[in-house]
């Protein structure tokens, strides 16, 4: 009964699967999106690009001083940027969540195989039992498997989705483990170890780095307040900046330095663990 009221679900992930294969590289970000944020994530991403496109467009071309090429770049610039801070935090989101949960996931996957259920339906299993992100990758995994699909042709794909080098480790392993045997158990317990240690350094890691990442936001955040407050207290003094060709420049290429500095900063700030 169980296996039966499980058809339809496989059956609608391998039309699903299907779609995404014929749509191309599109097909593949969009996978790609909703395994990190689910399906709502790829409306609100497309959504908010929109609106932040409109809302560029409005302000560029109605307060903006800026000459009509400067107003172009600023119009893309900024759904672009938008996007792709939207998308780098849901993607960061997802990994450590599914980092957290990992190795809970190879104790479960241990504790099968020791009871002797076979791969397929231990990952099942973990489907069912977990909760988002790991619980619907896996369910999606084990209705691939349930549908007869090859086990390195299904764990490639997830690969693909979930871009975890742990996850890509796991995969390995069960693959080697179908192709020439051997103990699964003592490969995933070490493998477990090494993602419990790895989480605690990167926590001790962010720790140390939070001073820096704190002093580089007050610095990215100190030239605009500057500005804003001296078009209050003074606007002579700055009116050159927005009224003359010369000074339109110069705001730009000070807001591309001031852009240039705060991924420079993210960039020592942020440790790869």
């Amino acid at each position: 009964r169980e296996g039966v009221e499980e058809v339809p679900r496989a059956g609608g992930e391998a039309r699903r699967r299907q779609l995404r294969h014929s749509m191309g590289w599109l097909g593949h970000y969009i996978d790609r999106v909703e395994t990190i944020s689910g399906r709502r994530g790829v409306y609100i991403l497309v959504g908010g690009t929109l609106f932040l496109l409109v809302a560029a467009a409005l302000v560029g071309w109605l307060f903006l001083p800026l000459p009509w090429w400067g107003k172009a770049l600023f119009i893309a610039a900024v759904p672009c940027a938008g996007a792709v801070a939207v998308y780098r935090y849901l993607n960061e989101k997802f990994r450590l969540a599914f980092l957290e949960q990992l190795p809970d996931v190879l104790d479960m996957i241990m504790r099968a195989s020791q009871a002797g259920v076979p791969v397929t339906q231990a990952i099942r299993s973990v489907g069912e039992e977990f909760d988002t992100p790991v619980g619907p990758e896996f369910r999606r995994i084990g209705d691939s498997l349930f549908l007869g699909n090859d086990m390195a042709v299904v764990l490639d794909e997830a690969d693909a989705r979930i871009r975890v080098p742990d996850f890509s480790f796991l995969a390995v392993c069960l693959l080697l483990q179908r192709e020439t045997g051997g103990s699964l158990t003592e490969t995933l317990s070490n493998l477990a170890t090494v993602i419990r240690a790895r989480r605690d350094l990167r926590l001790k890691t962010r720790a140390l780095t939070a001073e820096g990442r704190f002093a580089g936001g007050m610095i990215a955040a100190i030239p605009p307040f500057i500005l804003v407050m001296m078009s209050f207290i003074n606007p002579d003094y700055i009116d050159v900046l927005f009224n003359s060709e010369a000074g339109n420049k110069l705001l730009m290429v000070a807001a591309g330095m001031l852009v240039l500095g705060i991924l420079a900063i993210r960039k020592i700030a942020k440790l790869e663990v």
